[in-house]
């Protein structure tokens, strides 16, 4: 993709304040634009708005899930950099939730607790690729 990250405008879809907070603080050193959705029904929403570079997103979110997050993006651009975070869920172990965020297309999964400044140096590779 090689674009500068002061062009690219990555969306966070976490139903947690703190994880987006945190996941936008390291986005930002970067020099990353971010936009926050609070669900996956918010990230869905704003996907028909906006262009994003790259999407981070949690999979059990109330609404629509993770898992619906990156179908909807396979939808509007099937190249798009989608990376997961996953601690499982109701009815969704977490290696349920990994295999189907790989299936639809996600490049990498991460297990919560998991290390974000390790996100966003694969996610900055990903895109300076």
């Amino acid at each position: 993709m090689n674009v500068s990250a002061e062009q690219q405008l990555i969306l966070i879809a976490d139903d947690s304040a703190a994880n987006r907070l945190t996941l936008k603080l390291e986005l930002t050193d970067r020099g990353f634009a971010v936009e926050e959705a609070v669900d996956g029904t918010d990230a869905i929403a704003k996907l028909g708005t906006q262009k994003f570079t790259a999407v981070v997103t949690d999979v059990w979110m109330p609404g629509a899930d993770g898992i619906q997050v990156v179908q909807a993006i396979r939808k509007v651009d099937a190249e798009i950099p989608v990376f997961v975070i996953t601690g499982g869920g109701p009815g969704l172990s977490i290696a349920s939730a990994a295999a189907l965020a790989q299936v639809w297309g996600a490049r990498k999964v991460y297990v919560k607790p998991f290390d974000v400044r390790e996100l966003v140096t694969d996610l900055s590779a990903e895109l300076t690729a």
